[in-house]
């Protein structure tokens, strides 16, 4: 892989990053960023977020209506749910993207 490839991948991510945890959303910044952490592995959060970004991060196919449900409740609007979903959806992502790009990295037979 090129340099030029990787760099515009990296920005890219980098770019996704910045956009979920800006100034633009309805839910506050730092909420979506401890989503997008725990459901990378971080740190547990408050409830009914630690749920569901666990629940996402680990195997979002077992996410349930229930969990889904808590969050709409705590946020207002399902407006506001969305982005929180997302937020671990971004976060769970982007924490895999992270790891693969760092055993890209780590191979020493690669081709430059």
């Amino acid at each position: 892989m090129s340099t030029s490839i990787d760099d515009s991948h990296r920005h890219r991510a980098d770019t996704l990053r910045t956009a979920m945890a800006g100034n633009t959303g309805i839910t506050e910044p730092a909420l979506r960023t401890a989503v997008a952490a725990r459901a990378a592995g971080g740190p547990p959060i408050a409830e009914p977020y630690d749920d569901l970004a666990g629940q996402i991060g680990d195997a979002s196919y077992r996410v349930t209506d229930a969990e889904v449900d808590a969050v709409r409740q705590a946020t207002g609007s399902d407006k506001a749910a969305f982005e929180i979903v997302m937020s671990a959806c971004v976060g769970a992502g982007l924490a895999r993207w992270d790891a693969a790009d760092q055993v890209i990295a780590d191979t020493t037979d690669a081709p430059a």
